[in-house]
C-alpha cells in the first residue's frame, strides 16, 4: 500500500467512531510507524483535511469535509433530486425519512428530513455507518449485494446487540436479507432501538443495481401493523421517482 493509499484509508477511518484518533492508533489501523504517520497526518493538515486537537493531540476530520460533500451533491444534481422526494414523505405520513448509501462494506445515512418530534429529532446520524444486523435501511441494501460478499463481510464484522431482538446469528442474517431481497422491502421491528419500527425500501439505477436505500423511522405506537402495506407503497413510489430522475440525469 503506497502513501496515497494510506492517506485514503486515514482519512476513511477517521469518518468511524469514535471520530478521533491519536496517532499511534492512526499507525497502527494502516500498518505503518508512527514516524511514516506523522508524515501522512502533516500534509493532511497542511491541506486543511484533517485537524490536530491541541489537548488530546487527536486527529479528527476538517469542515472542509462538509464543503466537498456539499459540491459533489450539487454537481450531480442529487440534493435537488432528494430532497423533495423526503419532504413530501415527511409531510405526508408526519415522519423523519433519510436516504442511505452503500460504501464498500457499509451503510452511511447521506441526506434526512426530520419531523419535529418525531424519531432522530435532536441526532445528527448523518455520514454514521450503520448497523448491518439492525438497521433497516442497511439491511436491504445488504439484501441487494452479492451473497458471497456478504457472507465474506459478516464473517469479520463486529455485530452489535443493540436491543433484545437484534439479530446475531450470521446465518440468521443472511436468512433475513433472503427474506427482504423477496419481498422488495425491510421491516425493522425494534431491531435497531426499543419503541421504533422502520420500512426501508430499494432505490435502482440502470440495469437493477441498486445505489441507495429509501428509510422512514417512527415510533411503533404511529405505525399499526394495518397501516404498513400503504406506507409501503409511498416509499416505493418514491424511491421509483428517485431512480427515474436518476436515470434521466445520468
Amino acid at each position: 500500500m503506497g502513501s496515497l493509499d494510506k492517506a485514503m484509508s486515514i482519512l476513511k477511518h477517521l469518518g468511524d467512531p469514535p471520530y478521533e484518533f491519536n496517532l499511534s492508533e492512526l499507525a497502527s489501523f494502516v500498518d505503518i510507524g508512527k514516524s511514516g504517520a506523522f508524515k501522512i497526518l502533516k500534509t493532511l493538515q497542511a491541506h486543511n483535511f484533517v485537524i490536530q486537537d491541541f489537548l488530546t493531540k487527536k486527529y479528527h476530520l476538517s469542515p472542509i469535509m462538509i464543503r466537498l460533500g456539499n459540491v459533489y451533491g450539487r454537481l450531480k444534481g442529487i440534493e435537488e433530486i432528494i430532497r423533495p422526494v423526503l419532504s413530501y414523505i415527511s409531510r405526508t405520513l408526519g415522519e423523519t425519512t433519510y436516504i442511505t448509501v452503500w460504501e464498500g462494506d457499509r451503510a452511511f445515512p447521506a441526506y434526512k428530513n426530520v419531523v419535529r418530534g418525531g424519531c432522530y429529532d435532536a441526532a445528527d446520524f448523518i455520514g454514521t455507518s450503520i448497523p448491518l444486523n439492525s438497521g433497516g435501511s442497511a439491511m436491504v441494501l445488504c439484501a441487494y449485494q452479492d451473497g458471497e460478499l456478504m457472507r465474506k463481510i459478516l464473517s469479520t464484522a463486529e455485530l452489535e446487540k443493540r436491543t433484545p431482538f437484534t439479530i446475531m446469528d450470521r446465518e440468521c442474517l443472511l436468512e433475513e436479507y433472503g427474506k427482504i431481497r423477496e419481498r422488495g422491502y425491510a421491516i425493522e421491528d425494534e431491531t435497531f432501538s426499543l419503541g421504533e419500527i422502520t420500512l426501508a425500501v430499494p432505490i435502482f439505477a440502470q440495469e437493477g443495481v441498486v445505489i441507495a436505500s429509501l428509510g422512514l423511522s417512527a415510533p411503533k405506537h404511529h405505525l399499526p401493523e394495518e397501516k404498513i402495506p400503504e406506507w409501503i407503497h409511498i416509499l416505493k413510489k418514491g424511491a421509483e421517482e428517485i431512480s427515474i430522475s436518476f436515470r434521466f440525469r445520468h
